[in-house]
Formats: structure tokens, C-alpha cells, sequence
């Protein structure tokens, strides 16, 4: 959308804003129940309930003023007008498409990032023992996880990445703090967890372990083409399983 035709909008926006207090000033009956109106609103902000009362009659009275003028159904006609034509450009002059998801923005198409098969080399990476860890907040190969932690927060989200048909395993060790996996409906999930002190959440169901082992499958776990295998040790700290 050109930016002259956004300022030529909001110039006639602006002409016709001044119109309708011109019409209202013009109208001594519409004036005074714009004035009421008004005050209406100024009484009604205190927190009692016949004050509050007294302020929904004011933007009543304000609303219903307003809406006698013939400038402000221009106004509105204009507007919606200018949406219609120039809606996607709109929130993107105003780069409003970054705060509010709206029904006219195109979806965009990601894919999971792959490479051709070939020779192995491995990767070394150092990790860090304290902190929160988020894995998943972008499109990802899928590659199986291995963790360990003593303290924080840690968010392994797999909506974003393919995985293999085969059982892959996701292997957390951890000290203290919270884990929650986010997995795909269709994925077979099978955990294993063992804690100290803590409270393992899956299947909607919530289980408190103490100083003890637990193993669940997911239903339906054999026969899922794609598999996944948690399998977690903690000392204090619950473990989350979601399905999207």
C-alpha cells in the first residue's frame, strides 16, 4: 500500500472527526446529552456499583450522540471501505502484523531443514549445568537428545522438527527444575522417569513419585510409526508431557 493513499485516508478521517463536533456544537440537543454524557462518565469512574451504573449510561449517552451525526456513519463507511481495499497493507504500514495474528496474513510455509545422507563425522558441543535450555522454537532436523543439567527449567518442543519412523530417544539428566516435552498427536511416547522428589504428568494424569521409578506407554504405542522414548533422572523436579 503506497503511503500517500494511507495519509490521504487519515486526512478525510480527520475532516470528517472535525465535521461531526461541528454538527454536535451545531445540535443544542445532541450537545448537552454529548455534555451529560460526559459527566455521566467523570462520576460513574469511582469503584461503587451505582457509580459504575452511572458511567455505562454516560458512554451510552456519549455513543448514542455521536451516532446521530451523519459525518461519523462517513467516517465508519470510509473505514470500512479503506479495510476491505487495503487491509493487508494496512497492518503491515504500521507493522501492527507482528503484535496480532490477522485472517488475511499469509501463512508461511517452513520445512524442516535436511541434509543428504552421507559420512558421519559427530559434533562435540559443551553444555551448560545451570540455566533454562529450550529446544524447538525453530524448524530443526531432528537429531536425538542428550541432557545434563543441575538446575533449571528445560523445554523440548518436537511440533517443529520430522521424526524418523523409529524410536527416538530423548535422555534427560537433571538436578533440580522442571521438564516439559510438547509432542505431535500420532507420536507414540514412552517414558521412563525416576525422581527423588517430584510429580510426572502424562496421559492426563498427574502422578507423585518419591524416591521412585515409573514406566508408561502412550496408547496405541505399538503401533505408531513414529516413536518417541523419554527417559529422565532427577533429583527435585517434575517432568511434562504435552500433545499438541
Amino acid at each position: 500500500m503506497k503511503k500517500s493513499a494511507l495519509k490521504l485516508f487519515l486526512l478525510m478521517e480527520g475532516l470528517l472527526g472535525l465535521a461531526v463536533l461541528f454538527q454536535l456544537v451545531q445540535d443544542t440537543d445532541l450537545l448537552l446529552v454529548f455534555l451529560f454524557g460526559l459527566i455521566f462518565i467523570k462520576f460513574g469512574a469511582a469503584k461503587s456499583e451505582r457509580r459504575q451504573i452511572l458511567g455505562l449510561v454516560g458512554w451510552f449517552m456519549v455513543g448514542m450522540s455521536i451516532l446521530s451525526t451523519f459525518s461519523v456513519w462517513l467516517m465508519l463507511i470510509l473505514l470500512i471501505l479503506f479495510v476491505v481495499i487495503h487491509g493487508k497493507g494496512i497492518w503491515s504500514e504500521l507493522k501492527l502484523d507482528s503484535y496480532v495474528d490477522v485472517p488475511w496474513e499469509e501463512k508461511a510455509f517452513r520445512t524442516v531443514k535436511t541434509r543428504e545422507p552421507g559420512q558421519r563425522s559427530g559434533t562435540r558441543k559443551r553444555q551448560k549445568w545451570i540455566g533454562n535450555t529450550s529446544i524447538g522454537t525453530d524448524v530443526y532436523e531432528w537429531d536425538d537428545v542428550n541432557l545434563t543439567i543441575f538446575m533449571g527449567d528445560t523445554i523440548i518442543d518436537l511440533g517443529n522438527t520430522l521424526l524418523p519412523k523409529e524410536e527416538n530417544i530423548i535422555l534427560i539428566r537433571k538436578g533440580f527444575g522442571k521438564t516439559r516435552v510438547i509432542v505431535p498427536l500420532g507420536i507414540g511416547v514412552s517414558v521412563h522417569h525416576s525422581t527423588i522428589k517430584g510429580q510426572l504428568s502424562f496421559n492426563e494424569e498427574e502422578i507423585d513419585l518419591t524416591n521412585e521409578m515409573v514406566k508408561l506407554y502412550s496408547q496405541g504405542y505399538d503401533e505408531a510409526n513414529r516413536k518417541i522414548k523419554i527417559v529422565s533422572n532427577s533429583l527435585l523436579g517434575d517432568l511434562e508431557v504435552i500433545y499438541l
